[in-house]
């Protein structure tokens, strides 16, 4: 057996192996179907081309050898021609071109097979140019793309597989002239169509072309691979001459050794030829899988973050890297941590909600070049339709997101069924900078980081708990030692009686008594803050708590201020205490009619329903909003951080703890509390609740202790604005109040 037969039977058996495997593979698309039938035709042709070497010739099984090689040599063009008709997405009408090609190349086959022209040197020689002349068509298909390709990422993955496929027809040809005139060539054509399938196969399933040198990686890793185990056969089967039976013993003794060997030694030979050949790349592994060990023993998320980001950005093969979580106080994600040009900021969610669909349907990645592909397909195609039209804006959307956190590769951070937060990372110099198995180690650390982002909110609301409990200890014995002596020295200023007493002295008097009734106000509000909220929580109307608030606390707004309510009648409701959210309310139009003052203005407390906060995953979850505007002053934007931070205030007499009992209150709700303001603009304070799965038509909503308002809709809404008929009542004349900044309490 010669050389050219040796590698005749190489290539038929990988061939055949890589076109059953694709084969096999649940729920194939119709292109990899295609591929199998390719591959699996080239691998015919081979091993019919073997059986011609070997067998006797001149012989009946030699004639049928030689025209089973012809015939099948004929089928190939249109195979590979089906296949990239299909893998390049052309017309229906180049299919039945290719269709067409595809027939007309069979019949020549088996006119030639089957007849005495199979022994004329002519004849082959004909059929060969013939054959290489159609499998042209296929690297011209290619080549035609790549002119009128637009994305250079595109044009170039194209002129790769352009490239392989003529190199492979090049040195068959070379092959075949060898062969046909005892030309002493090395039979290379077997071998390179091998491996060009195999390119092929890893361009279907990773569904991005993978770089040049990760290309050469997993061939040399192979290569090294199947020289060790060919080792270890003929170890175990060459000193074996005569003894047919302790050949083919050993035989299966060298094949079950070379199974057991095969799954450990495949990751150490591409980690070691990787490691020599690849160091960037191998660094960058490296680092991916110390980080996964050392993340699991952090539950800080600055420090895991830091870690993280100062592992990647050392190992040079990221320009970019960030971090964002999902923001607390607004719908969106806050940047944490970023190595490089910093990105924006704050990420809202209605920006990233491409992302966060992605997410939703089961991707773990996405991939800037995967997303300019796909617009630039459809583009391309400029098909329309509803369908095309969404999956165009989409696109557009998840791009944008991806140029605002200047991320090439972004994967969301997935816990409890919601994405909590992105990692991107990029590096700007090339355009597809990651291979596959350095995404998937990427995943995998991801991974890590989502569980740490989670373990860390947990641990947060652990020593949140136990913070307050120690304060309400505290508060308990503070309440004690400060209320007995301030009873004293009120009653013994009150004693005196200070509208007897002449001039300073009664006004003095007056001075102890006010601020022992304020001091008694603080230690109220901070035993308040610190005791453990009692909620009773049930299916509660929205908007009856908000019409029965308003009512209730009318009288006490000032008649030169005016408040209306503005009702979404169509809100779901909420699982919630009414009691702790009329507190709320109270709490936050309070604090407006004491910003305003004697300043006339408009206090508006209106519901909406919003479903554009989609962070979670599978059903997206619709939130309920409440919103309190006023016309105030405004806050500035450097208090906006502190505003809900327990002791913070900017009155002169005030507790700083109503918006930090508020954000308590909403936060054990599962909401979050916001605010929206410009010094001069108004302010506006949001309160977002998760909303309760619709109640089935006809289905009456269960009385519970959490709402004390019936299930109906407010009949009698405070509101002034159109379409509501019933004016706001006739409000008392309001108290002399000293004019008064803005302030958070």
């Amino acid at each position: 057996m010669d050389i050219r037969t040796q590698s005749a039977v190489f290539a038929s058996l990988v061939g055949l192996a890589l076109g059953l495997s694709m084969l096999l593979r649940p729920g194939r698309p119709r292109v990899v179907t295609l591929y199998s039938v390719f591959a699996l035709t080239v691998a015919g042709y081979y091993l019919a081309l073997f059986f011609a070497g070997i067998l006797p010739s001149p012989g009946w099984a030699s004639r049928v050898a030689v025209g089973a090689t012809l015939l099948i040599a004929s089928v190939v063009p249109g195979t590979a021609v089906a296949f990239f008709l299909e893998f390049l997405g052309v017309s229906k009408g180049t299919h039945m071109l290719g269709r067409r090609m595809a027939v007309l190349s069979g019949v020549f086959g088996l006119a030639v097979a089957v007849t005495p022209l199979a022994e004329r040197s002519w004849a082959r020689v004909a059929m060969g140019v013939w054959v290489l002349g159609t499998l042209l068509t296929s690297v011209s298909l290619l080549l035609n793309r790549v002119r009128t390709e637009e994305s250079r990422i595109e044009r170039l993955r194209l002129m790769y597989l352009a490239s392989g496929a003529g190199a492979s027809m090049l040195l068959t040809a070379l092959d075949l002239l060898g062969q046909r005139y005892d030309i002493p060539l090395p039979p290379l054509g077997a071998v390179f169509s091998t491996l060009y399938l195999f390119f092929l196969k890893e361009t279907l399933l990773r569904l991005r072309l993978m770089d040049v040198h990760e290309l050469l990686g997993k061939i040399a890793s192979q290569t090294v691979l199947a020289f060790i185990l060919a080792a270890v056969f003929t170890v175990l089967t060459a000193w074996v001459t005569e003894n047919t039976g302790l050949f083919v013993f050993n035989t299966v003794v060298a094949a079950f050794v070379i199974s057991i060997l095969m799954e450990p030694l495949r990751p150490k030979v591409e980690e070691q030829v990787v490691a020599i050949f690849f160091r960037e790349r191998f660094e960058l592994l490296r680092v991916l899988g110390a980080l996964r060990a050392r993340m699991a023993t952090v539950i800080d998320i600055s420090e895991v973050t830091r870690m993280l980001l100062d592992a990647l950005h050392e190992t040079g093969r990221v320009t970019h890297a960030s971090v964002y979580m999902l923001a607390e106080d607004r719908p969106g994600y806050r940047l944490l941590d970023s190595r490089g040009p910093p990105p924006e900021g704050f990420l809202d969610t209605a920006a990233a909600r491409g992302l966060l669909l992605a997410a939703a349907s089961g991707q773990k990645a996405v991939l800037r070049e995967n997303v300019d592909h796909r617009l630039a397909a459809l583009r391309l195609q400029a098909t329309e339709g509803k369908r095309f039209r969404d999956e165009g804006k989409r696109l557009q959307d998840t791009r944008a997101a991806l140029v605002q956190m200047q991320s090439g590769i972004c994967v969301p951070l997935v816990g409890n069924d919601r994405v909590i937060g992105f990692l991107n990372l990029w590096d700007e110099r090339v355009p597809e900078a990651y291979a596959s198995d350095e995404i998937a180690l990427i995943l995998s650390v991801a991974e890590r980081v989502a569980t740490v982002l989670e373990n860390s909110k947990l641990y947060e609301k652990i020593r949140e708990r136990d913070r307050l409990a120690a304060l309400g200890e505290m508060a308990a014995g503070l309440a004690h030692e400060i209320r007995n002596p301030l009873g004293a020295i009120k009653g013994a200023a009150q004693c005196l009686d200070p509208k007897r007493m002449p001039g300073e002295d009664g006004e003095f008097l007056g001075v102890i008594v006010e601020e022992v009734n304020r001091l008694n106000g603080v230690v109220t509000a901070f035993l308040d803050y610190a005791r453990p909220l009692k909620q009773s929580f049930g299916p509660t109307d929205l908007n009856e708590v908000v019409t029965r608030t308003m009512r209730l606390i009318q009288n006490d707004v000032p008649k030169q201020i005016e408040l209306a309510v503005q009702l979404d009648l169509t809100v779901a409701r909420v699982d919630a205490d009414a009691e702790q959210l009329k507190q709320v309310l109270i709490n936050l139009v309070q604090n407006a009619v004491q910003a305003m003052g004697t300043a006339a203005g408009r206090i508006t407390v209106g519901t909406m329903k919003h479903d554009r906060f989609g962070e979670f995953r599978g059903n997206m979850n619709e939130f309920v909003e409440v919103r309190i505007s006023d016309t105030g002053p405004g806050i500035p934007l450097d208090q906006h951080q502190h505003i809900f931070v327990p002791f913070f205030t900017t009155k002169q007499k005030g507790t700083g703890l109503g918006l930090a009992i508020c954000q308590r209150i909403v936060k054990n709700h599962g909401g979050s509390i916001s605010v929206q303001s410009k010094p001069g603009e108004g302010c506006t304070f949001i309160v977002r609740l998760p909303a309760l799965p619709a109640e089935p038509q006809g289905v009456e909503p269960p009385s519970t202790e959490g709402t004390p308002f019936p299930a109906t809709r407010p009949s009698l809404p405070a509101s002034t604005e159109e379409p509501r008929e019933n004016p706001t009542p006739k409000q008392p004349e309001p108290r002399p109040r000293r004019e008064k900044k803005r302030r958070a309490s």
